[in-house]
């Protein structure tokens, strides 16, 4: 793994984080939140009523160090599901973003070049650039549904020192979902051009029908590498856990030298109560798909009532949408909804500065009451 700054170069400067900074600024001031992206949260509670002995084992827990890579138990957990992968090829790592910033780190050098699905969560090409590297947007668009164009690709995977590719399924802020074929495709593009592909899965489970679900992309490639955590489906962000699948053994060991140097290991009662989540994870995710298709429909029926103000594309799996708006600017429509109906959307721009799209998110139990106060705010400016 190379310096992010090598001998005798300026510091790497770190650009504000957009999304980051909006909801640290709004979403604990903010009465109705329908721009966040996680799922309804579970307490403690809950989790340890889904095993006998859990309270118990979490009582006795030893705060001491954890393993760097992760506990045996939540490797073991996070593997049992996917063919082909055993404990040794998981990497636990302190929440996605962790994950995004070390897979940057291992693979790319200063000049490299990376390419990112776009729009995305902006730390998928931070981290690159951070890294030292060049980066391009492999674009999806509205027009076609939010699919990127699959034939854009070689192009930008072509271009010099191409190291990094990465994926993002299903899709945050779009809600879009490739189809295995495609996703297969992009994985051979990349592999047999020697890149690496990391594949975001944050949102694997959020399907609203399982049949939709894909294999793993580790399952798919041994070349390529998946992001997972127990935030979004499972609706646990407080626990700060997610980890690396790769069954490339130099990705992960470079990945677990660059974590070294950024929390090191993960903590003891959170990887416990992950470990938990994840071997019931169908359970928990099953109720947030239902979940999810109730609020779907009503969000439907909301924006179908305003088509002079939103074009929308609904989406294929997850718990956030993007539509696009005809006539408001996404700053402003979000500066006005928290302020005059205290309904916190996320504006696109902090995905992309062209974005006149807003994000809006239906996975908590309270969106139908937010969705209503948009609604309500919208008839009263029709």
């Amino acid at each position: 793994m190379s310096a992010v700054t090598p001998e005798g170069s300026p510091p790497v400067p770190v650009p504000p984080f957009l999304i980051e900074r909006f909801f640290a600024a709004h979403e604990f001031s903010t009465q109705h939140l329908l721009g966040v992206s996680d799922c309804e949260t579970r307490s403690v509670r809950e989790l340890l009523a889904l095993e006998p002995d859990a309270g118990e084992r979490l009582a006795g827990l030893r705060l001491g160090y954890t393993e760097s890579g992760g506990s045996p138990e939540l490797r073991e957990a996070v593997a049992a599901p996917l063919p082909g992968v055993g404990p040794d090829d998981v990497l636990v790592h302190n929440a996605a973003v962790e994950v995004l910033l070390t897979v940057a780190l291992a693979v790319l050098e200063r000049g490299d070049h990376a390419v990112v699905h776009h729009p995305s969560y902006q730390a998928q090409w931070t981290a690159a650039e951070i890294a030292g590297a060049r980066v391009s947007r492999w674009r999806a668009r509205p027009e076609l549904d939010w699919a990127p164009d699959l034939d854009e690709l070689p192009a930008l995977l072509d271009r010099p020192r191409t190291r990094l590719l990465v994926v993002t399924t299903p899709h945050n802020p779009t809600g879009f979902h490739f189809d295995e074929p495609a996703l297969r495709r992009v994985l051979a593009l990349a592999e047999e051009r020697g890149i690496v592909t990391l594949v975001d899965e944050a949102y694997r489970g959020t399907e609203y029908d399982p049949s939709d679900r894909l294999p793993s992309a580790a399952t798919l490639s041994e070349t390529a590498a998946a992001l997972g955590l127990v935030s979004k489906g499972l609706g646990l962000p407080g626990l700060r856990v997610g980890w690396l699948v790769t069954r490339s053994r130099a990705l992960r060991e470079a990945v677990a030298r660059a974590k070294d140097y950024t929390s090191i290991c993960a903590s003891a009662p959170s990887e416990l109560l992950a470990a938990l989540a994840v071997r019931h994870a169908e359970t928990l995710l099953g109720e947030t798909r239902a979940r999810l298709r109730r609020h779907l429909g009503l969000l439907s029926e909301t924006l179908g009532r305003h088509p002079d103000r939103f074009r929308w594309v609904p989406p294929r799996a997850g718990p956030v949408t993007f539509p696009t708006l005809r006539r408001d600017e996404p700053d402003e429509l979000a500066r006005r909804l928290r302020e005059e109906a205290d309904v916190l959307v996320v504006p696109g721009t902090v995905f992309d500065d062209a974005s006149r799209e807003v994000r809006i998110g239906f996975g908590r139990t309270g969106f139908p009451e937010g969705l209503a106060a948009l609604d309500r705010w919208l008839d009263a400016r029709a």
